[in-house]
């Protein structure tokens, strides 16, 4: 309970900073993640990719990027067209609907030094973070594949730690962009030659839900009702393994917690399962595709299984017909960071991106009445409030993806930026006293942060920045049935100790504002320099706080069970309870 001169100093920091907004938020920028979409497809046909609203439209995952709120990251995006988009906005380029939807560029190449459509600016691969491919156009071996002149471009940009996400639909859709792509093609199955499962026969991959009746029908893909999925969980350290908590992917891991659900399709592609992927190969440049170091085995993995439901038949369906029960990867990561190259998402299908599958089905396109708008299958998951709940827990993915994505080197700006705003300018600061124990400091700051980016997210981008020694350590101490470690902390304890730190560090910066009398421009100057210092101070010093307590934690646990463990247990119970007459 604070004493009410320090809830009057609290809330007068609390105003300070809320005054200071206009100020304070131009150096905490947040940190830009910019994206390059790459889609392709067959121009003036029904076949064909686009970034308006369209049924192979990503309009709805642009507006996902583009209207995220929160302050910690911004999302810029360069849409590229490898042939027309022919749906693209009417009117100028300087409309809105063209600036936001329209693309930047059309018969796009990456090893050409073409004009961007909207700003004049030159092509160069190294403006971007992140490039995210969506395959329309099959066949490996097409014309407008991914060139022989564009494969180098592009493995040295992911060799400097450039992210990717890729993904297809069933068959070979998509072989043509992203069939070449250095580790993306080991991961997913693009080519014919990888035996890509069909779009028919009882063998498909159906994730269909039958919707609101017993009759699958091919529009129960733009109903409001998701299909589940299985994330695959780690196990966080623990004492032991029976008490021990469990963690999706990060990129599954959402502000409400696990996101287990995604769109629906009748027939989607293949993640190759891990024990699959080949990983012996080297690229273009003579590196290892998939590097290793030490003897580990890094691998991709599928962070996310789908399902065919045993009901489909040929009376059931009327779609496709009968489906045999199966499951399959619809997810799959490689996490680059552990071997200094980019990381990696590939997708099943993205028909769980598409706007058919999001925010509504073309009339024309409806196979069940009525056929017209009043059809809540035109909506999407637009159409109720139960259907809006699950597509903001899809759009957690989307948003996920580009964040786990992000260079190693934009991890910490991520943290400063999440703690700054999220603990320093909102109510929480009222919560604090600033001699209150770092672990209390963290634990409401770790209830703080989870809550707005989740609290996988916020695991991964503390052990991100911290030095790899630390990660292995924690790594090392787990522990696997029938072995006990009662002396070995968990992740939570790290995460609690350095949070608790560098929220103390930044609460006294917030308290150094409120006498403030300097301009604009120093203060800001002021600031930019202290956060960063300030943040990383925090993460040394909560690491060296957990260390010196846990020791004295051990020590006296040692002393005080070292004096019990003198005591004749058996004699003193037989003394104290005798055996009854």
């Amino acid at each position: 309970m604070l004493d009410d001169k320090q809830t009057q100093l609290n809330l007068r920091v609390s105003d300070q900073l809320r005054s200071q907004y206009p100020i304070i938020m131009p150096w905490r920028r947040p940190c830009p993640q910019k994206i390059l979409i790459v889609t392709d497809g067959y121009s003036g046909q029904f076949l064909n990719g686009s970034f308006n609203n369209y049924y192979f439209g990503l309009s709805a995952v642009i507006d996902t990027l583009l209207d995220q709120t929160d302050y910690y990251v911004s999302f810029k995006l360069t849409l590229a067209h490898r042939q027309i988009d022919s749906n693209k906005p009417a009117g100028p380029i300087t409309s809105p609907a063209y600036q936001r939807y329209g693309p930047n560029f059309e018969n796009f190449r990456f090893n050409a030094a073409a004009n961007d459509i909207k700003t004049g600016k030159v092509f160069n691969i190294n403006d971007y973070d992140q490039i995210w491919l969506f395959g329309v156009r099959d066949n490996v071996d097409d014309v407008q594949k991914l060139s022989d002149l564009e494969l180098p471009i592009l493995t040295e940009w992911m060799e400097n730690g450039g992210g990717v996400f890729a993904t297809g639909d069933h068959a070979d859709l998509g072989a043509s962009l992203c069939g070449r792509v250095p580790r993306v093609s080991k991961m997913r199955k693009w080519s014919v030659a990888q035996n890509p499962p069909s779009p028919v026969g009882l063998d498909r991959h159906d994730t269909l839900d039958n919707g609101h009746d017993d009759i699958y029908t091919f529009d129960d893909e733009s109903d409001d009702i998701p299909m589940k999925i299985s994330p695959k969980y780690y196990n966080n350290i623990a004492w032991h393994p029976f008490f021990g908590k469990k963690h999706p992917h990060p990129v599954l891991c959402g502000k409400d917690g696990v996101i287990d659900i995604l769109p629906d399709h009748p027939h989607e592609g293949e993640i190759i399962a891990e024990n699959l992927v080949v990983i012996n190969q080297n690229l273009v440049n003579g590196n290892p595709e998939f590097p290793q170091i030490a003897g580990n085995d890094f691998r991709p993995e599928v962070i996310a299984r789908a399902h065919v439901k045993g009901d489909h038949t040929n009376q059931s369906d009327t779609n496709k017909g009968a489906a045999n029960a199966k499951t399959f990867g619809a997810i799959g990561a490689y996490d680059g960071y552990r071997t200094d190259v980019g990381r990696v998402v590939v997708d099943s299908t993205w028909h769980h991106w598409f706007d058919v599958n999001l925010i509504g089905r073309p009339v024309a396109y409806l196979n069940t009445p009525p056929y017209d708008q009043t059809n809540p299958k035109t909506q999407g998951f637009l159409a109720s409030p139960q259907g809006i709940v699950a597509y903001n827990r899809i759009q957690n993915y989307f948003i996920n993806v580009g964040l786990w994505l992000a260079p190693k080197s934009d991890r910490l700006c991520m943290l400063k930026g999440l703690l700054w705003t999220y603990v320093m300018k909102t109510p929480f600061v009222e919560r604090f006293k600033i001699d209150m124990p770092i672990i209390q400091f963290g634990s409401y700051a770790y209830d703080a942060l989870g809550r707005i980016a989740g609290q996988c997210n916020v695991r991964s981008w503390i052990f991100d920045v911290y030095p790899i020694e630390v990660k292995k350590s924690f790594e090392e101490m787990r522990i696997k049935l029938p072995d006990t470690c009662l002396t070995c902390p968990p992740e939570e304890l790290l995460e609690i100790y350095a949070l608790g730190a560098m929220t103390k560090n930044l609460l006294e910066l917030a308290y150094k504002l409120q006498d403030e009398k300097e301009g604009n421009e120093k203060l800001e100057k002021m600031i930019t320099k202290e956060i960063d210092e300030r943040t990383v101070n925090g993460l040394q010093e909560g690491y060296n706080l957990m260390v010196r307590d846990l020791t004295k934690s051990i020590k006296l646990t040692t002393e005080h069970l070292s004096k019990a463990s003198k005591v004749d247990c058996v004699t003193s119970i037989t003394r104290r309870f005798p055996r009854a007459k």
